[in-house]
């Protein structure tokens, strides 16, 4: 009987230990709030670079691009040996 009080002891302490390990890293993990300033926010920026440059991209409205036979005929052949390549079959790619 005294056997089965220790083991429960030393249960109930490790239990405790456990806890007390994970309570102890949550809080030297925890996430801080950055300090809040009174500054104001600075002013936007008014320059949108990327809109400029989105803007400068025209679409291609060309419609022969395959007017060539020959060029059809090299174009068909590349995606052929890169379907070749890939190995669809097996499951690749």
């Amino acid at each position: 009987m005294k056997r089965m009080h220790l083991i429960i002891a030393a249960f109930v302490i490790g239990l405790a230990g456990c806890g007390w390990l994970a309570l102890r890293y949550a809080v030297r993990t925890a996430v801080t709030v950055p300090p809040v300033s009174d500054l104001p926010a600075p002013p936007p920026t008014a320059s949108k670079p990327m809109d400029v440059w989105q803007a400068g991209i025209k679409p291609d409205s060309r419609t022969d691009y395959t007017s060539d036979p020959a060029t059809t005929k090299r174009l068909m052949e590349k995606l052929r040996q890169e379907e070749l390549r890939q190995r669809p079959q097996e499951g690749r790619n």
